[in-house]
């Protein structure tokens, strides 16, 4: 009995496989009246399409309205010398402001930028708070040294360990 119900599940399963079998060829598709077909597309579409556009001509724009903002190390003669070298490295850096407040981080990154103006100064975000890390120190010493500089004015700053970029660079005659 168990064979005789399974012979007929596979036969009604097998006529259902075939049941949507009849595929339109490509030429009863071409025939189809394209006057009743209706496309409905959002209008951003269209803005995506001429984007390239847009960036690349805003890109000429500001290449165009960009200063150089550089100064020659190399004297006007061509007759110094610059030796040295730019990299990364293991270092440390103080912290000066960590908390979820952006606003307090933006104004102490300021604050600070004014009171040591050749120090540079980094924003990083780390959900929930705003870290502001100073300097590039390649000693933890010298982090120090400097730490208790700014702890006058930023009582809550302590030295982390980072990567920093050492520039040491030498211009001579």
């Amino acid at each position: 009995m168990k064979k005789l119900y399974t012979l007929i599940l596979i036969l009604f399963a097998s006529l259902g496989a075939y049941a949507q079998a009849d595929i339109p060829s490509r030429d009863s598709i071409n025939r189809i009246d394209e006057e009743n077909v209706v496309i409905y597309k959002d209008a951003r579409l269209d803005i995506l399409e001429k984007r390239p556009a847009l960036v690349s001509k805003v890109e000429e724009e500001e290449k165009k309205n960009q200063i150089q903002n550089y100064n020659p190390i190399v004297s006007s003669d061509g007759k110094k010398k610059v030796t040295g070298s730019i990299y990364t490295s293991k270092g440390f850096r103080v912290v000066i402001y960590n908390g979820p407040d952006r606003a307090k981080a933006m104004e102490t990154k300021n604050m600070f930028t004014r009171a040591f103006p050749n120090v540079p100064s980094f924003v990083s975000y780390n959900v929930p708070s705003y870290k502001i890390k100073v300097g590039n120190f390649e000693s933890r010493n010298d982090a120090s040294v400097f730490m208790r500089k700014v702890s006058k004015v930023f009582p809550t700053s302590f030295i982390v360990p980072d990567i920093v970029t050492i520039k040491n660079i030498n211009v001579s005659n």
